[in-house]
């Protein structure tokens, strides 16, 4: 199978590190912690506009640096390319936030040894991309953690599933937790249309 997979909260401790420097701005900023603890991470803050923004686009190559790989991650992938699969590495970081995201990005999934077979940008702000991507290179499943980029894959007909996170539980796509799950999911599927 093709199996498509983005990179950050999917791969990459995108969320948790996120969460993390946020945290240290804002006592910097004015330490007032976590305001609106039901929203996505760059909402929860008292911060006005201009100050998230600013502190966001400043510091997101720095962060993204710096991220871990999600538990599981670089053992499932390794499995699936084991078990005949292709991985087609699909992220959203070409959308204007790095200076130069493909060697960036290159550079992070060979410090944690990540296999692909290959490696494509889309544009994370361009909600229709990554469903175009998936249908011009074949994809089969697509593992994201949007909303939207799930929601345009399924529409386009490609079997996808969501990485649960706490900004996403309230969709009802099918979706994954852990890689484990993702191994067995796709493992399924195999199984299903053989």
């Amino acid at each position: 199978m093709r199996i498509g997979i983005d990179i950050d909260n999917v791969i990459s401790s995108f969320n948790e590190v996120l969460f993390e420097e946020y945290l240290k701005h804002d006592k910097e900023l004015r330490n007032k912690g976590i305001i609106y603890p039901d929203v996505y991470i760059r909402k929860m803050f008292d911060w006005t506009a201009e100050e998230e923004d600013s502190f966001y686009h400043n510091n997101i190559e720095r962060i993204a640096k710096k991220l871990n790989v999600i538990d599981g991650a670089k053992e499932y992938i390794d499995k699936l390319k084991q078990d005949g699969n292709t991985i087609h590495i699909i992220t959203g970081r070409d959308n204007g936030e790095y200076t130069d995201p493909v060697n960036m990005t290159k550079d992070w999934l060979k410090k944690y040894d990540i296999y692909y077979d290959e490696l494509i940008f889309t544009d994370a702000y361009n909600k229709q991309s990554k469903a175009d991507i998936c249908i011009q290179n074949n994809i089969d499943i697509m593992i994201d953690d949007s909303i939207s980029m799930c929601t345009n894959c399924i529409a386009k007909g490609i079997k996808t599933f969501l990485m649960n996170t706490k900004y996403n539980e309230r969709v009802d796509i099918p979706r994954v937790h852990n890689w484990k799950e993702i191994y067995e999911v796709i493992t399924n599927e195999e199984k299903s249309n053989s």
